[in-house]
């Protein structure tokens, strides 16, 4: 082999492992940006929650879901807070002990134990509520403190739903419904 080959083959090799170096930091900045991506959808269900945008915020949670690239039990506490939000306790408690199944850490297992507690409470099953919230303290005694606040929150907000609907009921018929509706 001649010097001038031996500087090609080498230059060849030298491009090619530079080229195989290149892709995995193509891929790891690829994820970054989905990764980032993902966060700003969970920020922006969070947002949408709190201003009362249920189901945008479901929707949001799902998109954070699919650029996950595997299960995201974050996603899953969102969209169930989603359905909290918008009443549907049924769905909110299942799809929370979706997301426990996923969790292997203690002190996450016990944030979605604090927040099945929540959603069992306003749907009034006191006993199963109690239950979760005291597992959410014994995975994490640091909970204590925001279980008993979530609980409190809980039972404030189930009350003020069966004030309204009292107050819903109990209020009279105007004249006019009480005229068209004999008709």
């Amino acid at each position: 082999m001649t010097p001038r080959f031996r500087n090609l083959s080498t230059l060849t090799m030298l491009a090619a492992l530079s080229a195989v170096s290149i892709v995995p930091a193509a891929r790891a900045a690829e994820e970054s940006v989905v990764q980032a991506d993902a966060a700003r959808a969970l920020q922006r269900g969070d947002e949408l929650v709190q201003k009362g945008d249920y189901q945008r915020a479901a929707a949001e949670f799902e998109r954070a879901s699919e650029l996950e690239s595997g299960p995201c039990p974050d996603c899953l506490l969102g969209v169930a807070r989603a359905y909290s939000g918008a009443r549907q306790y049924d769905a909110g408690i299942h799809v929370t002990r979706m997301a426990l199944a996923l969790y292997s850490e203690p002190a996450d297992q016990a944030r979605a134990y604090d927040q099945l507690g929540s959603l069992l409470t306003l749907k009034g099953d006191m006993n199963a509520a109690r239950a979760a919230f005291g597992k959410a303290v014994e995975l994490d005694a640091s909970m204590a403190g925001q279980v008993r606040s979530s609980f409190a929150g809980a039972l404030l907000k189930r009350a003020n739903f069966e004030t309204a609907a009292q107050s819903e009921s109990a209020r009279p018929v105007p004249p006019e419904v009480q005229v068209a509706s004999a008709h």
